[in-house]
């Protein structure tokens, strides 16, 4: 399980935070248990690896000081603009008990013709932690426009329960959009062949 370090913060106000952030920190705090909302800074690029990563679709040691928890993100707030993250929380968990989580879903390779488009980013699922996957890979190499991939498609790990119903729609491959310029140019073309073909 990966081990992610963080620092205490003094908890004081919002001006505090956003000089935090300008610093190279993004304020959090982490709650459970065993911890009792405690206000905690994390440095940017960390958090931002863990996310590229993917680590923090699953469980993972918070250091603090000296203390570790093993925990989960709960919540990430972002700027509403520019997306960034403001602040982070973090929630205990009991490895023995299971969970309800949110794990991404990504696409891999290119449709053979049309544009592969996510009905959902996400799949909510319950299991014990340590069987949370970082996501769920659905290959759209093989698939044409009309397409689509169902929940049941998935290759699911034993332990982890869906919720959503087995014919869920999560992929759909649409035919790509034809711009007005496109579509003129098309008609004429077409207009141009039927011409030819009346005249002959």
């Amino acid at each position: 399980m990966e081990t992610i370090q963080a620092e205490k913060r003094s908890v004081g106000q919002r001006s505090s935070n956003k000089a935090l952030r300008h610093s190279g920190w993004v304020p959090a705090v982490v709650y459970g248990s065993d911890v009792s909302h405690l206000a905690i800074q994390i440095s940017k690029p960390v958090l931002e690896q863990a996310l590229r990563s993917q680590a923090m679709s699953k469980p993972f040691k918070l250091a603090v000081d000296g203390s570790e928890w093993n925990v989960m993100v709960y919540e990430i707030q972002r700027e509403p603009v520019g997306r960034e993250i403001i602040h982070v929380d973090f929630k205990q968990i009991n490895m023995n008990e299971r969970i309800h989580t949110s794990v991404p879903i990504v696409l891999t390779g290119t449709p053979q013709d049309g544009v592969a488009a996510l009905v959902r980013h996400n799949l909510e699922i319950t299991c014990l932690p340590a069987n949370v996957p970082e996501s769920f890979t659905i290959d759209v190499g093989e698939l044409s426009v009309g397409d689509v991939v169902v929940v049941r498609d998935l290759d699911i790990p034993a332990g982890v329960e869906v919720e959503l119903d087995d014919l869920e729609v999560l992929v759909s491959v649409l035919a790509p959009k034809v711009s007005s310029d496109e579509a003129v140019e098309a008609e004429r073309e077409a207009e141009a062949v039927a011409e030819e073909a009346g005249s002959s």
